[in-house]
């Protein structure tokens, strides 16, 4: 708001500068006095222009830094949710290794439990093995005393 009453200012500022060289275009003030209101008036021209320089520069950096913190802002977001991801995936992957270990020792669990029943039924085939043989045997001696 201060700004445009400023700027308002010069360019009425400036309106009377430029009446006064153009009444003295008209003879009515002196060459020295016209030379006197040009520099006046070129002089108010350039403070006008770069205090208008200044506040487009400070507007500028403003900006600058508005965007710069609210990309710092979005960054720590970006890795808060990356933390965060992370922290799940790790998660995840415990849960999954301890699910694969229970699983693991179930199958070995189960894989010794089939071993000791093979081992069995091996020893049952055995035992059955020899009582066939003996009977074999008897069966031929019983045969040979037949003959």
């Amino acid at each position: 708001m201060r700004d445009t009453t400023r700027v308002r200012t010069l360019l009425g500022v400036l309106a009377v500068v430029v009446l006064v060289v153009s009444a003295a275009g008209c003879g009515i003030i002196s060459d020295q006095t016209k030379q006197e209101a040009k520099k006046k008036v070129e002089a108010k021209g350039k403070q006008a222009k770069q205090e208008v320089k200044k506040k487009v520069e400070a507007k500028k950096q403003q900006a600058k830094e508005k965007a710069k913190n609210e990309a710092t802002d979005l960054q720590k977001q970006v890795n808060a949710k990356k933390q965060q991801v992370k922290k799940e995936v790790e998660a995840g992957q415990k849960d999954l290794k301890k699910k694969l270990d229970d699983l693991k020792k179930k199958v070995q669990t189960g894989q010794e439990d089939l071993k000791n029943k093979v081992d069995g039924v091996q020893k049952d085939v055995n035992e059955i093995q020899k009582k066939v043989d003996e009977l074999l045997k008897k069966v031929d001696a019983k045969k040979q005393q037949n003959q």
